[in-house]
């Protein structure tokens, strides 16, 4: 995709800028040429009367003029300002649809900054493009016009400067060109550390490990500096060299122009009016060359943006609608492997569930337990296998379809900055007050809430809570949504074995008629399930009812006798 190809539909608004553009470049080259007249032939002989007539029109070409540089800047501040919330918008969708493993592969940090600081950089462009960059060439060309109309021979100088000029803004497109791209993996790199030192605070607290990453951050901070710092100095070192060859040209041209006029080949108004040329034309090949060194890091903002939109998604699902509410669901040898793993997270894991029905999943650390309720809620595509919700495969089923019967519980609980009635209203926008309040008590949490619970406010991530707490108020939001598949990711862990049995009861008015799947290090927890699926290292090692597993299963039985659940 063509980043810039989104600018064709503010075609008629950029044209109008273009026209303004015109119109103000037109109204600056012609004052000098109106000023060398009012000099030669209204100051030299004292014509007062042409002295004012002039006077007049250069008044209102002042005027036009100031109004076509308004209007330009008025219009083009709108294109701007649209296509950039139009590349944010579309960036922020890509965004959000991307995958869990395809976000991973850009980098939390790195998508950060191509939605921020990249974006701004092709703002600023575009902003610059639709009047200084049009602008430069339409005051050089037309002031080499006028310049040459009004003394051909004081003109040579083009010929001189300009090729110096030229060179020097080459060397410096050169040089800065290739250093821009490494600027911004330097700044991701500089993000990722804010955003590491922030998310791992307490880890890095509980360590003693705050030196370290002032350390590290340190020499990543003195890289970007260091690089930064050589480009601009690329960047800033060229206008006080082009500045130079635009003040030597003007001593030339007040040498020879004096001469000139002494000969009588040159009024001191056309003398002037072609220093004030000669100036536009330097000062606008100045201000290009300034823009151009924009070029190369606008490029790589554009590069870095457009790998994210033209990123081709691998979108969970399919085309097929989920006609009927979710009454089934069955695992055949389902498997899963996370890109660049040696050994699948999970192999051939098979199991069924119907309407009403409850399944437990047990385990150790890194069994698959968690990643498999992901994969029931398509945030990965399975590596083999099948995976029927109503008896169709679910790389047929729209995700969208699939995710509305689903209401999840996930290990670690995430809640946003907002009061506890809109986080738990983020799973079911119509649950009314009664409803929240409800499903409040339901997971006892109220009695660690005040006297008005649905407004208490929330830090982001719940951090003024505890662990218990937020596994409360998850399971809370969870059940305000009627859903026809309840997944519990561990969700019990964080409370004791009385209040872990009180929730689950309480539960039981809420999941009634649907289906639920927990998961959990605990037997007391699911032991009342249907059926119990047993994984150790990604493999099915039991699958069966409570008794079943202590009769005929070692290791479930293991895990049972080591927490005192003995068999009845």
């Amino acid at each position: 995709m063509n980043l810039f190809r989104r600018l064709s539909k503010y075609k008629m608004r950029i044209f109008l800028v273009l026209l303004l553009t015109f119109g103000n470049a037109l109204g600056e080259l012609f004052l000098p040429k109106l000023m060398s007249l009012v000099v030669d032939q209204g100051i030299a002989i004292g014509d007062t009367d042409y002295i004012l007539k002039m006077g007049l029109i250069m008044l209102l070409v002042v005027l036009g003029t100031v109004l076509c540089r308004g209007g330009a800047a008025y219009h083009s501040s709108k294109v701007t300002m649209a296509y950039s919330a139009s590349v944010r918008h579309d960036l922020f969708n890509k965004i959000n649809h991307l995958t869990v493993n395809e976000t991973e592969y850009f980098g939390i940090s790195s998508l950060i900054t191509r939605t921020t600081d990249d974006v701004n950089q092709v703002e600023q462009m575009v902003l610059m493009g639709l009047r200084p960059l049009i602008r430069g060439p339409l005051m050089f060309i037309g002031g080499l016009i006028m310049a040459v109309s009004t003394n051909l021979r004081l003109s040579l100088v083009f010929p001189i400067s300009i090729p110096f000029i030229s060179l020097g803004i080459y060397i410096v497109i050169r040089t800065a060109v290739p250093y821009f791209p490494e600027l911004q993996r330097r700044l991701d790199q500089l993000n990722q550390l804010f955003r590491r030192r922030l998310t791992g605070i307490r880890v890095i607290r509980a360590f003693t490990r705050d030196d370290l990453e002032e350390e590290v951050f340190s020499e990543a901070n003195q890289s970007y500096y260091d690089l930064a710092l050589k480009v601009n100095n690329i960047i800033v070192n060229v206008i006080p060299i082009l500045t130079i060859f635009l003040n030597i040209t003007l001593v030339a041209v007040m040498y020879f122009g004096a001469h000139f006029i002494q000969a009588g080949n040159l009024e001191v108004g056309e003398l002037m009016a072609f220093i004030q040329y000669i100036t536009q034309v330097l000062m606008a090949l100045i201000m290009l060359s300034f823009l151009i060194t924009m070029v190369p890091r606008t490029w790589a903002s554009v590069v870095r943006i457009n790998e994210v939109l033209d990123y081709p998604t691998q979108k969970p699902g399919g085309e097929d609608p989920l006609d009927q509410d979710l009454v089934s669901l069955e695992a055949r040898d389902l498997s899963f492997a996370y890109p660049g793993a040696k050994r699948p997270v999970l192999d051939k894991i098979h199991f069924s569930l119907k309407e009403g029905e409850s399944l437990g999943i047990i385990g150790g650390t890194g069994s698959g337990k968690s990643t498999l309720l992901r994969l029931l809620l398509q945030f990965y595509n399975i590596s083999g296998g099948d995976l029927l919700f109503n008896g169709k495969k679910a790389e047929d089923l729209k995700t969208q379809d699939i995710r509305k019967q689903i209401s999840y519980v996930p290990q670690k609980s995430f809640f946003f900055s907002k009061t506890i009635e809109e986080n738990l209203r983020y799973a079911n926008q119509e649950a009314t007050e009664e409803d929240l309040l409800r499903a409040l008590d339901a997971s006892q949490a109220l009695g660690f809430l005040g006297d008005q619970p649905l407004k208490e406010k929330m830090n982001r991530g719940g951090q003024n809570f505890s662990g218990g707490q937020r596994q409360r108020l998850a399971i809370a939001r969870a059940i305000t949504r009627k859903a026809k598949l309840y997944l519990f990711d561990d969700s019990f862990s964080a409370l004791d074995y009385a209040t872990d049995r009180k929730v689950r009861k309480n539960l039981q008015d809420f999941i009634q008629g649907s289906m639920v799947i927990i998961v959990s290090q605990r037997v007391a927890t699911i032991r009342h399930a249907d059926k119990i699926l047993v994984l150790e290292s990604g493999e099915m090692v039991g699958y069966g009812s409570h008794q079943d597993l202590l009769r005929n299963n070692p290791i479930y039985r293991e895990i049972a006798l080591s927490q005192g659940e003995e068999e009845e």
